[in-house]
């Protein structure tokens, strides 16, 4: 039998907005054909018919009077609007002409079996033991779990609110003997329905020009009523929640349809910045792992199964999207068709923990709202009670550090005193040697002598780099390179805001000269070569281009410090060295942190000196370069400086391997390099 999709994912607030019915925001959902007796298969409607229903459930106002009852016209536009909108759903589906057209009689009189029970007088508790021995009567014993399911949705769906709305969009009284008399004429409206769109494929109805029209042209003309009074704002009103909800409030949206009003929010209180890819990412997975449900059906225990859910994923793992990809697709299933994950390629704890933390800060806002706890001071979904206890051995460095002699050895290279062209800068190329500016040439000057973290080095623009001031220097700061979609962004912390003396040894070798090269040729970005794809950018794309050859070319001369897991030094342990020149007696404690970008410690440096204010940059600004200068050995006097010479923008910084030969020891040097900034 052909399969009906049962959800059609859309942005924004499911609110329900006058005319317009709630039966047309309801995909089909799948069939189960009549006598089928697998539990499992069963189990899968059941699902499948939950997330229908909750998809679409909203309130509206209680506009309450007292007073008449339903006239009978007003009785009649209320099935008629039901009938129609109910038929215009199915006959869609039926005209799609996709691969579950066929399956929509069916689909049909599974689902009027439901209707035309719960239309009868005290259903509202559900089926009766008269209703199922009627049914196994008719042969229909094996779809009674089924049929159930879909009385108890419905009943679900039609809520007060649902139904006052309807009330309101023929303006009709609102109060509760209106609301319960007009909730039987909506059901009887889709038995009707159900039962008529079963001819949809008749030879009658397939030759009408309004096949709606001709499965309702029984009914004759409509009766007139008064002209409502339109009212387009949407109106959202909390529904009570159910009683086992752990909310203050039942908010019947999915959580995939909240992620876009969250990532909004979050931004605009400064909690999140910059590019928000990752967040996203991580709500969907909950989402996903989660089956969706609506913000009020969560409760403590959906925490843990996120949780879990990711523990079963290997660490890579390419997920897709809510709409396409392996999350588009139920996560028993695919987690169903994944091999057990083997130890090696377990997801690290950390990013266990990275993925908790970030929904710890989604559930705090969502605290406020749709997750507002029932019992006022307690904590519903508590994401950070599952943060693994990572055990750190102090006998393991986790980042080993670059030395001295390593970086030598890189500063020795042909990169620097002359090689060949694009992909041979690290080979000698003898009489024809040439020395080439870029990020390739810059970048571990920079970060060997100010000791600055990969991602803001790498994202500096020009217009962060003064060279009219006494003593040249950059502004580490957030800017539109660092940021995406026109935003500012780049830094991780406060502290990370600072203004570095550009070191005498930059200056020798032309850096200032390079800037006014950059500035000249009009870019914004200092390295623009690293920014020129949208998804590696920056250092990621610095570690591809050039970074991993320069490991390799070091490696080549002089063995690489390794941990005991295997893990040698990466971009940022260049930091890890400059910090350690620092760790001498002498040293001014509140200069190191200023210099490196952390946050000052103590009650004095965090609260009273602040000699930048009092003394000025004209003084900071000197002292810092004297700090530097005096702790941090010059190890690239041997460089001679060079003008200012450029490839074009696709080939900068593309170095190529300096190793001529494949090494037997190759397999035993961890490239890892990709470190981010600390």
């Amino acid at each position: 039998m052909a399969h009906i999709p049962h959800t059609r994912r859309t942005n924004g607030r499911y609110v329900f907005q006058r005319r317009v019915h709630y039966r047309n925001l309801i995909s089909k959902p799948v069939p189960l054909a009549l006598g089928t007796a697998d539990p499992k298969v069963a189990r899968t409607r059941a699902a499948i018919l939950s997330a229908r229903f909750v998809r679409v459930k909203s309130s509206v106002d209680a506009m309450l009077e007292e007073g008449r009852r339903l006239t009978g016209p007003e009785i009649e536009a209320l099935f008629r609007n039901a009938l129609e909108a109910e038929l215009t759903s199915y006959v869609h589906s039926a005209y799609e002409n996709a691969s579950w057209s066929s399956s929509v009689p069916e689909v049909a009189a599974q689902e009027a079996e439901a209707y035309r029970i719960i239309r009868r007088p005290d259903r509202h508790l559900g089926l009766t033991d008269q209703d199922r021995a009627e049914l196994v009567a008719r042969g229909l014993g094996a779809d009674v779990p089924a049929i159930e399911d879909y009385a108890q949705q419905i009943r679900d769906l039609l809520t007060d609110a649902v139904v006052a709305k309807r009330l309101e969009a023929i303006g009709a009284p609102v109060h509760a003997d209106t609301i319960a008399v007009a909730r039987t004429h909506l059901i009887r409206a889709a038995a009707s329905a159900c039962t008529r769109v079963q001819r949809v494929f008749d030879d009658d109805i397939m030759d009408a020009a309004d096949p709606i029209a001709a499965l309702m042209a029984d009914l004759g003309p409509p009766a007139t009523l008064p002209k409502p009074i339109a009212i387009t704002e949407p109106v959202v009103v909390p529904i009570t929640p159910p009683i086992d909800s752990q909310f203050q409030v039942y908010d019947p949206r999915p959580f995939s349809a909240a992620i876009d009003d969250i990532l909004t929010d979050l931004k605009t209180d400064g909690i999140w910045k910059g590019d928000l890819r990752q967040q996203r990412r991580i709500m969907e997975t909950f989402a996903w792992i989660t089956g969706d449900k609506p913000l009020g059906a969560y409760n403590h225990l959906d925490a843990a199964t996120f949780k879990k859910g990711m523990q079963k994923l290997p660490a890579r793992f390419y997920y897709g999207s809510l709409t396409e990809g392996a999350m588009s697709r139920p996560f028993a299933d695919v987690l169903a068709e994944l091999p057990p994950v083997a130890p090696a390629d377990r997801r690290n704890p950390k990013t266990i923990n990275r993925d908790l933390s970030t929904m710890a800060t989604v559930a705090r806002h969502l605290a406020t709202t749709s997750w507002k706890p029932r019992l006022p001071g307690t904590t519903v979904m508590d994401f950070g009670a599952g943060r693994i206890a990572i055990k750190v051995d102090p006998n393991i460095d986790t980042r080993p550090p670059w030395t001295t002699a390593h970086l030598e050895h890189l500063f020795a290279s042909p990169l620097y005193t002359g090689g060949g062209g694009a992909l041979k800068r690290l080979r000698d190329a003898g009489r024809d040697r040439q020395v080439w500016h870029d990020a390739a040439y810059f970048l571990p000057l920079l970060w060997f002598y100010h000791h600055s973290c990969r991602e803001e080095t790498a994202g500096l623009e020009v217009a962060d780099v003064v060279t009219d001031h006494p003593v040249p220097h950059f502004h580490i700061r957030d800017n539109l390179t660092r940021g995406r979609d026109g935003e500012m962004a780049g830094e991780k912390r406060g502290a990370r805001n600072r203004k570095l003396p550009v070191h005498a040894e930059l200056i020798r070798l032309g850096f200032l000269d390079y800037v006014d090269a950059i500035r000249a040729e009009g870019h914004v970005a200092l390295f623009p070569e690293l920014y020129v794809n949208e998804e590696k950018r920056g250092g990621a794309h610095f570690y591809e281009r050039a970074w991993q050859h320069m490991v390799d070319y070091i490696a080549e001369r002089l063995p690489l410090p390794m941990n005991p897991a295997g893990k040698g030094p990466d971009i940022h342990s260049i930091r890890a060295l400059g910090s350690s020149f620092y760790e001498v007696d002498g040293v001014n404690a509140l200069m190191r942190a200023d210099v490196m970008g952390h946050a000052r410690e103590g009650t004095n440096g965090k609260h009273y000196s602040k000699r930048m204010a009092t003394e000025g940059l004209d003084v900071v600004l000197p002292e810092r370069r004297d700090f530097i200068e005096r702790y941090v050995p010059t190890i690239t006097g041997n460089i001679e400086p060079h003008p200012i010479r450029l490839l074009p923008l696709e080939k900068r910084s593309r170095v190529g391997a300096g190793i001529t030969r494949k090494r037997r020891s190759d397999a035993g040097v961890s490239r890892t390099g990709a470190g981010g900034d600390r």
